[in-house]
């Protein structure tokens, strides 16, 4: 005959922590009053590579291969062709990677990015 294991006496604390002592996700916060004044005055501006009319391409690489923080004040114009990778083969900023859009454009989309910022007031 087979002899039934006894059973685990239950936990006196919960296995789970506590909700007051679990991570809250960070809630992201919308673009300023500022930084919206930005996005339109860039949205307004040609594409940097072909001139036509462009969308906002918010930069979060460099040219060095790192990883940048998206921000709301790094942004360039860029049409959907230069952006987005469901427009060309290898033509976008997406498809090429930022190291690659350098290459081929010769357009360090961080620095313009950066000057874009710097100029808003002027």
């Amino acid at each position: 005959m087979l002899r039934r294991a006894f059973l685990k006496p239950k936990r006196d604390k919960p296995r789970r922590k506590a909700p007051e002592r679990c991570p809250q996700p960070q809630k992201k916060r919308g673009p300023t009053a500022e930084e919206k004044r930005h996005h339109a005055r860039v949205r307004s501006m040609p594409c940097l590579v072909c001139g036509g009319p462009s969308t906002l391409h918010h930069v979060t690489a460099s040219i060095h291969g790192g990883r940048i923080a998206r921000s709301e004040q790094r942004v360039v114009p860029l049409c959907g062709r230069h952006h987005q990778i469901i427009w060309g083969p290898r033509e976008s900023v997406e498809a090429l990677g930022h190291p690659g859009f350098f290459r081929e454009y010769g357009i360090d989309l961080l620095t313009v990015a950066d000057r874009l910022w710097e100029e808003r007031d002027g």
